[in-house]
């Protein structure tokens, strides 16, 4: 009789103390729905200064190979098969960064995180 005893005290024991620790689960979708917010304000965030960073990077760029085009009779001399690989490239070059940075602003698949 003692040992049954012992067991049911045990038994309720173990039980209280599980109820004590549990995690309720609407308090975890609601720490997982803050976090999903400050992500996706975090990754605004981040869209915006890379989306500037690309603007300042491409208008430099260009000015630079418009400097290069404007000075090339005087300073450079450069042939023109140069200059039609270096217009190629440029335009290469800020059609591909812009699109980097439009398929990051407006990608459509949803992320799984």
């Amino acid at each position: 009789m003692a040992k049954i005893d012992l067991q049911n005290r045990i038994s309720r024991y173990s039980i209280n103390s599980l109820r004590d620790k549990d995690i309720d689960s609407d308090d975890l979708d609601q720490q997982l729905k803050r976090y999903k917010v400050d992500r996706y304000f975090d990754d605004s965030k981040k869209r915006k200064e890379l989306a500037r960073w690309a603007c300042y990077l491409v208008s430099i760029y260009l000015f630079l190979i418009f400097l290069i085009l404007m000075l090339n009779n005087y300073v450079f001399n450069l042939s023109d098969v140069v200059l039609s690989v270096l217009l190629g490239t440029t335009t290469l070059n800020v059609l591909g960064l812009m699109y980097i940075v439009l398929h990051v602003f407006f990608d459509t698949k949803e992320k799984i995180s």
